[in-house]
């Protein structure tokens, strides 16, 4: 401690005494010298203010000194005089505490100051007085210039050798920076700088102290431990070479979460007094070898140890800033702007100008979380596999909950960056509407695709969390980061929706204040205007996602017994909850005692029956009851209906409303009605249920919307089913009389000679034949148990199977009576075979082929025809009656067909289908393939009976019947009367549909009697109805409900195919409607699945 003297002792107890009231006051002081540019709209509330003098402004965002400005919160020497005229205390005297301000009269110091402690003391006299301007003088430093090593160093405070206090004192007086400029990096780093400032800081705090050495200095609190600053990442020479340069285009940022308590320690020795007693600051040194006031012997050594807490590169590249963000946005405007421009405003524009400032500042919160959420939640899922390994799955979990931020934090950026420069430009901002407007014009889009989103945003992450503990342990890491600001996850998921619902608030807050008169009140009413439509249409949209997770919750909750699960297709984006609830079981007309009600889903697609089962320690479940529905089969009938198998129910479910739900039941229990769910098919079944009239009409109305929606969803019908005749053939004679058709049991279309479209129809009865545009029918053949027809077309040959005997006829001679010259029609035929099962016509090896089949014991054997003779040829008519159907010996010259092939499989085959040179044949327990012209190899059977691949076919065989294969692009499916699959067509290997899927392209939901197959549809024939499905999805596209459906005729000729049927008329039981099913070609590209 150094001596004082007593006559100054007084003088400085009362500068003490005043210290604590002056830093208050120079703030003050130094908020009026602020300068001010022009404004750029001219306000009606406040007059425009000159500005003294143009201001530089660089390239940064946030408040610090300028370049040229001497700091006024500090003077840089110890030496001063007081208001009453003592000499300045010299380094010897008492050392004022770190950090307090110390004085000079501008005459007394090489930088020129203010006398801050006159100017106070006359202040406080002068307080009832006027006040009068305060005049501050800075000197402009110019960083060219540098200090002569030689030069003496003069005093400074002693305590700042400590590293510690140098820092502290660095510290203050970069978040003392008063001046803010639009630095680049900013956003980013808030309390950054540039490293020309930092030199003229330390110059501040460690007066004549040489430039050169200041730059040692600040390099040693770049690289203590920890770090009090490091080079931004943009700043790649000071990176690169690791120092800090004395330069206005290097920045630097202090660390992360620094404060006055977590700074680096050590001992500046180059800083310390003289250990000689008498050797002071000027003088030219002592006899010390390292004394620090000899000319050019200043050395900047330190023994720095080492703090607790770590430096980070990419901590500082991350920057952790939003704390203070938020710290410095605390401050109001009235507190940071000068006094003068505050007192001449009325209260309600101070009022306006706050309400400015908060859409400011918390435009810039926003934007930093969206920020803060791109960079330690999103980029991490994105780069790290430990988290979710696959990298599709990545990256498909962060474009389902994260969406479009990007976009989002695009147009906030914008905007904040437009506002922020409308502030730098004047303290008081006359207008702000007319940039809000340009910005909001872009928010539509980005926030209806952000905001809608959120509830499944947040659905996703929390079953990620519920399905896989490392996600779960990564947010619970992230939220620990001193980014997220001990803010949960969700709060950052969910910034944009409530950014978006406070802009009202923000807008509404500024028109309040803002007079109708002023121009900003047009500008501001147009803007809450937008922000509410966006705010509406976000909020439309949310109800449809919130639906949607609904839907997923519940799916969630679905469960089936064991080995009963089925895929309800319940995370199609598209679905849709019509109607829920609980209802009663009932069982012909007895209450039901169930331990619980069913509860029923009625979706876009499915109904579906469930019992919920309630439990303490988990989630509850909804147990599927019964086989779910799907809609194109479900009708609602009366409590009577007690099966669909009966033709008058099916009937009269078909003949009712779009829904077939039927009225006039008179049951009535306790005020309770009857509510019957039709299952058709196979796995249907019939249930009834009992609830209140009004509630039924809900789950009626339900179901329809639900059917109706689906038919609009799905457009126009893949088939569209076209009558041929629905009046002539009866299936019960009329009364009093005999005459009847019969059931028709095949058809076969046909061209005349005469160019007039036709059908012969085969029958119980016999043969005829049915104009399509003339009304009536004629009988041409009179034989019985008419099975099968078939017609050559280049050959003019008709093929009809009755009693099991295969005979051929000349198509005219029978379309024709006056050509058969007198015979009868059945004496025209030719018999080709007899005790055949089924015959089949197609092409193969470049041969019209008539196969049929007969059997043998467990045999079937197959005869191949090749028909020789068109029959319309007058040259050929010679031949027509010939006796024998086909050459039996090469000296019969005048056969219609002759043998091409004989062969036989050792099972029981039930139809044939043609490849372009083999033959497939569909036996009783699976599918062979023939060549016919290399018979002696024998067939390839599909599926192959020793590959376990096919265990789910072969376990179930007795249960299984094989009914149709066809050839699909590579591929071979094959039909079963249960279901169908694909096998490959080279090797016979099963194709698989996808990881942990049955290999099933679809389980048919009748049971077909019949399947054809139609690119890209395969057509399955329930007598209940006709099923169609996509051969490339398996989906259910059409179901065609009848009574008694049968397929007739089916037929492939390249691009033609003919798919004929029979069913019962909706409208009169006795009559059979003949139809045909035509392919939609329009819906065929555009289609839509379920």
């Amino acid at each position: 401690m150094w001596p004082i003297k007593k006559d100054k002792k007084a003088t400085v107890d009362n500068l003490n005494g005043v210290m604590r009231d002056v830093d208050s006051y120079i703030s003050e002081l130094s908020q009026e010298s602020a300068n001010h540019t022009p404004t750029r709209a001219q306000s009606l509330q406040q007059p425009q203010r000159a500005s003294p003098h143009a201001k530089h402004r660089s390239n940064t965002t946030h408040r610090h000194y300028k370049i040229n400005e001497t700091p006024q919160s500090t003077l840089s020497s110890p030496i001063f005089t007081t208001e009453n005229g003592h000499q300045p205390l010299s380094s010897s005297g008492v050392r004022p505490a770190l950090g307090a301000a110390t004085f000079v009269e501008p005459g007394l110091s090489n930088h020129h100051h203010s006398d801050y402690v006159n100017t106070y003391l006359n202040k406080q006299q002068e307080a009832t007085s006027t006040p009068k301007p305060t005049i501050i003088t800075t000197k402009e430093f110019d960083p060219s210039s540098t200090s002569d090593p030689s030069t003496p160093i003069t005093s400074f405070p002693p305590d700042l050798a400590l590293l510690s206090a140098l820092s502290k004192a660095f510290l203050r007086r970069i978040r003392g920076l008063e001046n803010v400029r639009d630095l680049f990096c900013a956003n980013e780093y808030p309390e950054s700088f540039t490293g020309q400032e930092a030199i003229k800081m330390l110059r501040d705090l460690l007066d004549g102290v040489p430039v050169h050495y200041c730059i040692k200095l600040a390099n040693i609190l770049m690289k203590a431990t920890p770090p009090l600053f490091e080079p931004i990442h943009y700043s790649q020479k000071s990176i690169i070479q690791g120092a800090l340069f004395n330069s206005p285009d290097e920045y630097y940022t202090l660390q992360e979460d620094m404060s006055d308590e977590d700074v680096p320690t050590g001992i500046l020795t180059g800083l310390l007094p003289c250990y000689s007693y008498m050797c002071l600051p000027g003088k030219p040194g002592c006899y010390a070898y390292s004394c620090p006031n000899k000319p050019g012997n200043f050395t900047t050594a330190s023994e720095a140890r080492t703090a607790s807490r770590p430096s980070s590169t990419e901590h500082m590249l991350s920057s952790g800033a939003e704390g203070w963000v938020a710290a410095k946005h605390q401050i109001a405007w009235a507190q940071r702007v000068p006094k003068v421009l505050l007192r001449s405003l009325s209260k309600k524009e101070v009022a306006r100008q706050e309400a400015i400032n908060e859409m400011i500042y918390s435009e810039e919160i926003y934007k930093n979380d969206l920020d803060t959420l791109s960079q330690v939640i999103v980029t991490p899922l994105l780069t790290k596999s430990t988290i979710i390994s696959s990298r599709k799955k990545r990256e498909q979990f962060v474009r389902e909950v994260f969406g479009n931020y990007t976009e989002l934090n695009e147009v906030s950026s914008a905007m904040y960056k437009d506002l922020l420069d409308l502030q730098h430009e004047n303290d008081y901002v006359p207008m702000v509407g007319d940039i809000l407007i340009k910005h909001f014009a872009y928010f539509e889009d980005p926030f209806s695709q952000y905001c809608p989103r959120v509830s499944l945003a947040e659905y996703l992450v929390k079953s990620e969390e519920r399905n896989n503990p490392d996600f779960e342990r990564f947010i619970v890491q992230v939220e620990k980061s001193k980014r997220m600001r001990r803010l949960p996850f969700r709060h950052f998921l969910l910034n944009p929706v409530t950014r978006m619902q406070r802009y009202p608030l923000l807008i509404s807050a500024i028109l309040k204040k803002t007079d109708k008169e002023h121009p900003d009140h047009a500008y501001l009413l147009k803007c809450l205007d937008m922000v509410k439509k966006v705010a509406f249409q976000c909020d439309a949209l949310a109800e449809l996602f919130k639906k949607r997770v609904e839907i997923l919750r519940i799916n969630d909750m679905i469960t089936f017994k064991q080995g009963e699960f089925q895929d309800l297709q319940l995370t199609d984006p598209q679905r849709r909850l019509y109607y829920q609830g609980d209802i009663k079981r009932r069982s012909n007309g007895i209450e039901v005692t169930e331990k619980s009600d069913i509860h029923i889903f009625v979706f876009d697609h499915l109904l579906v029956m469930t019992k919920l089962r309630k439990s303490a320690s988990v989630t509850d479940v909804y147990r599927v009851w019964r086989r779910p529905i799907p809609l194109q089969m479900l009708y609602i009938g009366t409590a009577n209906d007690t099966t669909i198998h009966a033709t008058s129910t099916t009937r009269n479910l078909l003949s009712n409303s779009t829904t077939g739900y039927l009225h006039g039941s008179s049951f009535s229990y306790s005020g309770f009605v009857p509510l019957t769910l039709h299952h058709l098919g196979q796995r249907g079944g019939v249930y009834t249920f009992s609830c209140l009239p009004e509630e039924k009409q809900k789950w009626i109305i339900a179901i329809d919307e639900a059917k109706t929606a689906l038919k609009k969803r799905l457009g126009e019908n893949v088939y569209d089913v076209i009558t041929l005749d629905d009046t002539s053939f009866r299936s019960v004679a009329l009364p009093n009389t005999t005459v009847k058709q019969g059931k028709v049991n095949c058809t076969v279309p046909f061209v005349t000679i005469h160019n007039e479209h036709k059908i012969a129809v085969g029958t119980d009865t016999g043969v005829y034949f049915k104009s399509i545009d003339r009304v009536g029918i004629r009988k041409v053949l009179p034989c019985e148990n008419v099975t099968q027809l078939a017609i050559l077309e280049e050959y003019h040959i008709l093929l009809v199977l009755a009693d099991k005997t295969l005979k051929a006829y000349p198509l005219d001679r029978l379309d024709c009576p006056t050509a058969a010259k007198g015979k009868s029609p059945e004496r025209l035929g030719q018999e080709l075979g007899q005790h055949v099962h089924f015959f089949q016509v197609g092409f193969c090896n470049g041969k019209d082929l008539v196969i049929f089949k007969k059997k043998k014991n467990t045999m079937s054997i197959f005869t191949c025809l090749e028909p020789i003779y068109d029959l319309r040829d007058p040259k050929n008519e010679k031949y027509i009656t010939q006796k024998t159907g086909f050459l039996m010996s090469s000296r019969s010259s005048h056969a219609w067909f002759k043998k091409y092939k004989e062969f036989y499989v050792g099972a029981e085959a039930t139809n044939i289908h043609f490849l372009k040179s083999k033959l497939l044949i569909v036996c009783e327990r699976g599918f062979e393939i023939i060549d016919p012209e290399n018979l002696g190899v024998g067939g390839r059977d599909i599926p192959d009976k020793g590959d376990p691949q096919f265990n789910f076919v072969h376990r179930q065989a007795d249960a299984l019947k094989p009914l149709a294969m066809y050839r699909v692009h590579d591929k071979f499916l094959l039909c079963y009367n249960k279901f169908s699959f694909y096998v490959n067509n080279r090797n016979g290997s099963l194709v698989q549909r996808g990881p942990q899927k049955l290999p099933l392209l679809c389980e048919w939901e009748g049971n077909p009697e019949n399947i054809v197959f139609q690119y890209p549809y395969v057509i399955a024939f329930d007598p209940q109805f006709i099923e169609v499905h996509h051969v490339d999805t398996g989906n259910l596209v059409q179901i065609i409900p009848g009574d008694q459906i049968r397929l007739t005729h089916f037929q492939t000729n390249g691009d033609k195919t003919v798919i004929q049927g029979c069913m019962t008329h909706s409208q009169r039981p006795e009559i059979q409607n003949i139809f045909y099913l035509k392919l939609n070609h329009l819906r065929n590209n555009a289609r839509k699945f379920i």
